[in-house]
Parts: C-alpha cells; structure tokens; sequence
C-alpha cells in the first residue's frame, strides 16, 4: 500500500506546486523521529502513514476544501494527547489531518490496529469510516478534489 500513497502523495504535491499551500510542503519526517514517535506512543505506526511522514514532515495546507491541513509528526502526537481519552478514543488512533495544526477541534485519522482511517473531532464524536477508507485511499480522494479545482 506504500506505493499507493506514494502515488496520490506525489499529485498532491504537483498540484501543490502550481498552488502553493498557505503552509508550504515541509521535508520528510527522518527515521529518527518517526521510532521517537513510536516509542512515545508504544507501537509500530501504519506503514501507510511513516511512508507519508517520510515523504512529508508536515504540517501542509489547507489540503482540501474544508481547510484539513496534514499534521506533522509533533502536531500528531500533541493531537492525539489531546483526543487519547479511554472509551471515548482508541489507543491505536492516530490523528493525521486537523482543521488546525496547532489547536485541533476536526480532522482524520488512521487506526494503526486496521489501517482504515476515521473521522475525529474534539466533541467526542470519532469513528472509522464504514466504507474501508485507508490513508492511500484519503490521499487519492484529496488529489481529486484538488485536481477537479482547477
């Protein structure tokens, strides 16, 4: 699935390049900080997301419509601090997408269990997309709408 993500990630980031974000595309996270990440947490993130993470260490955007901007690895972390409530989130959630990077209220995340993503938001509504959305999936989704654009 790596090189699904890969594939949406780069027509993301070529249309990002005709019209640059207000945040503009960061470098990719480093091997370090992703174990530091997954230390921090006390599991092994999706494939899916080190490999974004790897190709961007965010945060980027807006990337969609709705303002969603991609979370770097810190803003992820501090995010699912913020959300990481028992029977109200899942401890292998891991937020990826937030309406703000630095004071979150929405966004998306990735079931590090599964590798389908969810809807989050901080009034305690979150849940896994029941159509089998995975992060390559979401990415493919953004290049489209981000394409259909312009």
């Amino acid at each position: 699935m790596s090189n699904a993500v890969i594939a949406a990630w780069e027509r993301v980031e070529y249309w990002l390049s005709l019209h640059p974000p207000a945040t503009p595309v960061a470098p990719g996270a480093s091997d370090e900080l992703i174990a530091e990440a997954e230390a921090e947490l006390g599991f092994r993130l999706p494939a899916d997301l080190r490999t974004l993470w790897r190709r961007c260490g965010g945060p980027v955007g807006p990337l969609t419509p709705d303002g969603e901007v991609l979370l770097g690895v810190r803003q992820a972390l501090d995010a699912y601090d913020l959300l990481n409530h028992p029977g109200v989130w899942e401890a292998t959630w891991i937020p990826f997408t937030a309406d703000e990077p630095d004071d979150p209220f929405t966004g998306t995340f990735i079931d590090a269990a599964t590798g389908l993503t969810g809807s989050w938001n901080r009034q305690d509504f979150s849940h896994v997309h029941d159509d089998g959305s995975t992060l390559a999936g979401y990415l493919t989704e953004v290049a489209d709408e981000l394409q259909a654009l312009h």
